[in-house]
């Protein structure tokens, strides 16, 4: 049998739903109400061939709930005049909605467009187009507009993430959320206050002129008689921010750069030279430290004799 069954019928309700469809009909009134469904009804061969199935669907339809009924009258040469339906109608958008079960959070998603309607209007188009993705913020919703609130107040603000003072938000619940604050800063705060040429979660920081956390640079003095570093005699080890780093002037020759922890830890000693620890920050963590252009540098897997022979 090809006829429409009423699990098929809740099944294009809940398409509308899946695609944001009833809940964007809940704010903004999409007028599609009366919504005829798709229904395949039985023909004429089989109201000869299958009565007993074409009246146990017509019982099946009959007692749908939430759905409209248009009937019509069959004259069949055999089986007389039979009453099938012709047509099914969604008469409301709460009797969808009840059809589903999704009475509830599409309250819920009232909630939170009259209360963004109020605290940031300017986020209303993204609940539009993102009805379904905003339901799954919804228990953080209070506190993402109260940061969205701060940024706009503290524009450019140079100041660490820590120090966004908003109750119950840490430095750790905004890089958590670091995509969706983007896309919504993107639409509230002036292109002044934005650093376009930052992209991507990982310059977040960048982009909405907050301070980052300064990149550290870990190495080890392979000559037991460099001594420009107060304090540092011996093999030591050293880990300074990137900007003391680029502002040292160590009487080198060699730098070694390894991604590997233990070769940076049993690197053997070797005169006028460092090893560095990569430890995966990338080549401009390096670049500003002018004293190294001079220096030969010699960056990957190292063999222990190689550095030997130097």
């Amino acid at each position: 049998m090809k006829w429409t069954t009423p699990a098929e019928l809740r099944a294009q309700i809940q398409r509308l739903w899946d695609r944001g469809d009833l809940l964007r009909d809940t704010v903004a009134g999409t007028a599609i109400w009366p919504l005829r469904l798709v229904l395949k009804v039985p023909g004429a061969d089989d109201l000869s061939d299958r009565f007993e199935g074409v009246r146990a669907w017509v019982r099946d339809i009959a007692d749908t709930a939430y759905v409209r009924i248009e009937w019509r009258d069959w004259h069949h040469r055999v089986q007389g005049t039979q009453r099938l339906p012709a047509a099914i109608w969604m008469d409301s958008l709460q009797d969808s909605l009840a059809w589903i079960g999704k009475k509830r959070q599409a309250e819920q998603f009232g909630s939170l467009w009259r209360s963004t309607g109020i605290d940031q209007p300017l986020l209303l188009p993204w609940l539009l187009k993102r009805p379904l993705q905003a339901l799954e913020y919804a228990e953080h919703w209070t506190r993402l507009i109260a940061v969205i609130g701060w940024i706009k107040a503290n524009r450019r603000s140079n100041v660490y993430l820590r120090q966004v003072d908003v109750p119950g938000v840490d430095s750790k619940f905004i890089e958590a959320h670091r995509g969706l604050l983007a896309e919504w800063l993107d639409l509230v705060l002036p292109i002044e206050a934005i650093d376009v040429h930052a992209t991507g979660v990982s310059q977040f920081t960048r982009r909405y002129g907050f301070r980052s956390k300064p990149l550290r640079v870990r190495f080890r003095l392979l000559d037991r008689s460099l001594s420009s570093l107060p304090g540092c005699h011996g093999l030591t080890d050293i880990t300074v921010d990137s900007t003391s780093f680029s502002h040292l002037t160590l009487p080198i020759d060699r730098v070694f750069i390894t991604e590997n922890e233990t070769n940076f830890l049993a690197f053997p000693e070797a005169p006028r030279s460092i090893v560095i620890f990569g430890s995966g920050y990338g080549w401009e963590t390096l670049a500003s430290a002018a004293w190294l252009h001079r220096c030969d540098t010699r960056y990957g897997v190292i063999s222990i004799p190689t550095v030997l022979q130097f």
